[in-house]
């Protein structure tokens, strides 16, 4: 292989590569886009003939003197590229550069025809293409994008793909690519894609499937693959922030659900993660998924154990209209104790009806999973789309002492929320332009999101019940009408003449203002076994007249979105609103600092303690 470079032509408009700022944000940072890229891209390769989990091995390769000569012949001639991008590798030895290696199996690898730059198969999808994929239905990418966080977790922006397709299990395809800034070298420019291959006709870059060239470099790298269908990722010079121990917890947060469910076995370093050893592996990585880290992989075992089985009910049609019209009945009395007496996970189908502006109408369905918490915590929820998670989902939904689950599963649905999905594929966006085919995606998705919380007002309303002696052991008075018997006992309630001490209750917290901000400290009333504890937190400008909670806009400031700074120790927050927090507390003392808001303005601070 050599490094193939497209010299730019006077007429062309230059193109720099810049969205890898989508992958590293203060919501998803690099280590965790990663995993959730890699995986996602297996995932969607599933093999049809695959019954059992995609599974993928993760290594770190440590640099080894034995390889030395290989590598720097192999990267000679990228140098003065990756100089003339301004990157500084001063520091780098290109004979030992420490390799993470990414490989899958049970999937089908990047099928296609590579020979051809038209073909839309995933060989071109995944090398030849930037901001555009063919992937639709129920595949999990939609941008074109992903691949990129492979070059960005190298020092060099460089990663290599050895392939073994399903359908040509006897040959080997090795490709590489380094993504770099237009640069000019010897008074010419090149554009930013430079790629390790063969070159084909009219300069086309081509997969070397020469066997000593794929046995050297899957020597050197580590790769494990021999004639496995799959695809296997060596990114050398990986940056020093990702390591396994940072990568573990990243794998336990974004992909317990098919790990759990059944659907993907990772192995990573020196740990096995499965449906088997999940929870062994996150408690000795200190893993919480929610306050309610147990009960939450238990409630997904139980999804698990219920996904073959009908579902305790089918709502009607006008569920989005009316969700007390959707359930009536025996029924609903049923399922209301079942979750709320028995204590059992309830499952419940919401029909939805899409219209696609090519494809017509189409019918699917949506599954809703609700389970009360055991020990009364506040509980948690799940947005998952085909095998991923949708974590900024779950802020749509309040969770009252409850776990509870939108699995989108169906292919239409899942189609359509792929489309809805941001490219890092953490939430859906109701006006995103791949929607466009879609008639009227955004009351469609509200009417998606807003399905559990719904359901779960319908399930677990609160009941009125009269209870007239409720009352009667702390308002009583001494009976002094006149008495028809004056013999007769006086009356067994009375108000003692020395009333009982008031018992002052200590607050367990404080709030603290600052400029600009404010600070919650415990008190020390607050002691270890009334721990943990869960706060919500609402803030809002004040106001001349009227309530400033109710008063409140998001264009006061948004706390969802970035421009806020917020730190906490010995707690964990999110933002449930734009101008509310969830805080848990898990250690005496914690403190949550809130800073950023406007010093010109009085800001009132509402702190409860949620039960």
């Amino acid at each position: 292989m050599k490094i193939m470079c497209r010299e730019l032509q006077a007429d062309e408009v230059e193109q720099e590569v810049t969205q890898r700022d989508q992958f590293n944000t203060d919501e998803v940072n690099l280590t965790a886009t990663l995993i959730r890229e890699s995986h996602q891209n297996s995932a969607d390769a599933r093999s049809k003939i695959n019954s059992g989990p995609v599974k993928t091995r993760i290594n770190l390769i440590p640099a080894n003197k034995e390889n030395s000569h290989y590598f720097n012949s192999l990267f000679t001639d990228l140098k003065p590229h990756l100089s003339a991008s301004g990157i500084e590798t001063s520091d780098l030895d290109f004979g030992m550069p420490n390799i993470l290696v990414i490989e899958d199996f049970g999937t089908t690898g990047l099928t296609g025809d590579f020979m051809t730059k038209s073909d839309r198969g995933p060989f071109n999808n995944f090398w030849r293409r930037v901001g555009r994929s063919d992937k639709g239905g129920a595949k999990g990418g939609r941008w074109g994008l992903g691949k990129l966080v492979f070059s960005s977790a190298s020092q060099i922006r460089s990663f290599f793909g050895m392939t073994v397709t399903e359908d040509a299990p006897t040959s080997r395809w090795l490709m590489g690519q380094a993504v770099l800034a237009t640069r000019e070298i010897d008074g010419k420019e090149y554009a930013p894609h430079v790629f390790f291959a063969e070159p084909g006709k009219d300069g086309l870059q081509l997969p070397s499937g020469d066997a000593k060239i794929v046995d050297a470099f899957a020597t050197a790298t580590g790769l494990t693959r021999k004639y496995e269908p799959g695809l296997s990722i060596a990114i050398p010079f990986i940056r020093s922030d990702i390591t396994i121990d940072a990568l573990i917890p990243e794998v336990l947060k974004n992909y317990f659900f098919p790990i759990l469910t059944g659907r993907l076995s990772i192995e990573i370093g020196n740990e096995s993660i499965n449906t088997t050893t999940f929870d062994d592996v996150a408690s000795r990585y200190n893993w919480q998924a929610t306050g309610s880290n147990t009960q939450l992989l238990d409630f997904i075992r139980e999804i698990r154990d219920a996904t073959p089985n009908p579902p305790d009910a089918v709502l009607n049609a006008d569920w989005v209209k009316d969700m007390g019209n959707a359930l009536t009945g025996e029924l609903l009395e049923e399922l209301r104790k079942k979750i709320a007496t028995d204590m059992k996970m309830v499952r419940v189908r919401a029909p939805v009806i899409l219209k696609h502006r090519n494809q017509g109408t189409k019918s699917t369905f949506i599954d809703l999973y609700l389970r009360k918490t055991v020990d009364q915590s506040r509980g948690g929820a799940l947005y998952v789309r085909g095998e991923i998670t949708v974590p900024d989902e779950a802020r749509y939904f309040t969770p009252r002492q409850t776990l509870a689950a939108l699995v989108a599963s169906d292919g239409p649905v899942v189609s359509f929320l792929g489309d809805a999905e941001n490219p890092a594929h953490t939430k859906w966006n109701g006006n995103a332009d791949k929607l466009r085919d879609w008639i009227a995606p955004a009351p469609r998705l509200n009417e998606i999101r807003s399905s559990l919380g719904k359901l779960q007002n319908l399930l677990l309303q609160a009941v009125d019940v009269l209870e007239k002696d409720a009352l009667k052991d702390i308002f009583s008075l001494d009976d002094i009408s006149p008495q028809k018997n004056k013999g007769s006992k006086p009356p067994s309630s009375t108000i003692s003449s020395q009333p009982p001490p008031i018992t002052i209750s200590k607050s367990l917290f404080s709030i603290v203002p600052k400029p600009g901000g404010f600070s919650i400290l415990s008190s020390g009333a607050l002691t270890e076994d009334l721990l943990p504890i869960s706060l919500t937190v609402s803030m809002a400008y004040d106001v001349l007249r009227g309530d400033p909670f109710v008063k409140f806009s998001p264009h006061d400031f948004d706390l969802t979105k970035t421009g806020l700074k917020i730190e906490a120790t010995g707690a964990t927050f999110q933002a449930a609103g734009p101008n509310q927090l969830l805080i848990e507390c898990s250690v005496q003392p914690f403190q949550i600092n809130c800073s950023g808001l406007d010093t010109h303005r009085d800001l009132i601070v509402r702190a409860t303690r949620t039960q």
